[in-house]
């Protein structure tokens, strides 16, 4: 005759069966935990922010989607008696480090990055500014050394200046970056978007590389909606091509050392060689620091027989194949005529 368990007693077993499945599955959650990461490419800024636990990190963290758990995370940093060395501070993070790498990464001194977005189009010097402004350079040391010779050929650059070169992009830059190396920095940027298939265009186009960036900076200052910019590089290619003056108002622009609304007569006779009005043929270097779709589109230039455009005023631009035609689109914008 099978004797019942008591019901206190079959209570008791199965609390002890659950403890002992807790302690046997509760390690390989925490392996799980550490060891896999969440996935998340895309580095993150994180800031940590004085007083914050072990804990109050994780869910950040969590919060963010570089960890799967919290309380894994803080259990790790007490573990290994970290959780005291935690510093505020800013870091940039990737969801590929699994849990102890990223304790590892918060560990290190905080990375004091600040975000900064450099627009298409922008020269030299109003980068500089924008830089500085940002507190990460100083503008008249960041200038002198885009147009540095010595410095130029150091980074194995042939062309007057680093003008051009310069790849308009956002960048997460250490505040103790120097001058030098945000220029290093984004040459990388410029050398990750001119890869060979660029490369191999130039010869196509008879164009030196400092030759295409200099039609691409005029493009990128001409031109406003992207359907128009391979239009205009054809454009100015053409008249390349027929040794027409390019007369671009933009190199005017640069020439001058500053924006003008609407230009004068007497702004077209400023002797410089950046006057595509008063001198023939490219300016000696690129007028600006163009993106990737001016440098695209010069590249890839449509094919046309347009030699000339005038803005609307809209973004958008007249075509024309001819200066009488040209003339008259002119004269019917400043009337007010829609075309």
């Amino acid at each position: 005759m099978t004797q019942a368990v008591p019901t206190a007693a079959k209570k008791y077993l199965q609390n002890g069966i659950s403890l002992v499945l807790l302690v046997l599955i509760a390690p390989m959650v925490v392996w799980w935990d550490l060891s896999r990461p969440t996935g998340l490419v895309a580095p993150l800024e994180i800031t940590i922010s004085p007083g914050m636990t072990a804990y109050d990190i994780g869910a950040l963290l969590k919060e963010k989607g570089l960890i799967r758990n919290a309380t894994v995370f803080a259990w790790a940093a007490r573990l290994h008696g970290q959780s005291e060395d935690l510093e505020a501070g800013i870091y940039l993070l990737k969801g590929t480090l699994t849990t102890p790498d990223i304790l590892r990464e918060l560990l290190r001194a905080p990375l004091q990055l600040k975000r900064v977005t450099i627009p298409e189009g922008l020269a030299s010097p109003q980068i500089g500014l924008l830089l500085q402004q940002n507190g990460l350079a100083d503008s008249a040391r960041f200038v002198t050394l885009v147009h540095d010779r010595n410095f130029t050929r150091k980074l194995g650059i042939d062309a007057p200046s680093l003008e051009g070169y310069l790849f308009p992009q956002t960048y997460m830059f250490n505040r103790t970056t120097t001058e030098e190396e945000i220029i290093r920095r984004m040459l990388e940027e410029f050398d990750k978007v001119f890869t060979g298939s660029f490369y191999a265009r130039l010869d196509s186009l008879k164009l030196s590389l400092n030759q295409a960036l200099t039609v691409a900076s005029i493009v990128e200052r001409e031109a406003v909606v992207q359907k128009e910019r391979a239009l205009i590089a054809g454009v100015f290619l053409a008249r390349l091509e027929r040794s027409m003056m390019l007369e671009s108002c933009p190199t005017v622009e640069y020439a001058m050392g500053y924006h003008k609304e609407h230009l004068e007569n007497a702004d077209l006779e400023i002797d410089s060689p950046y006057n595509t009005y008063k001198y023939p043929g490219l300016p000696p270097g690129p007028i600006a620091n163009p993106g990737q779709a001016s440098i695209q589109a010069t590249l890839f230039p449509a094919k046309t027989d347009y030699l000339y455009f005038v803005a609307r005023g809209d973004g958008t631009h007249v075509f024309s194949h001819t200066n009488e035609q040209h003339e008259a689109a002119k004269r019917a914008i400043r009337n007010g005529a829609r075309l």
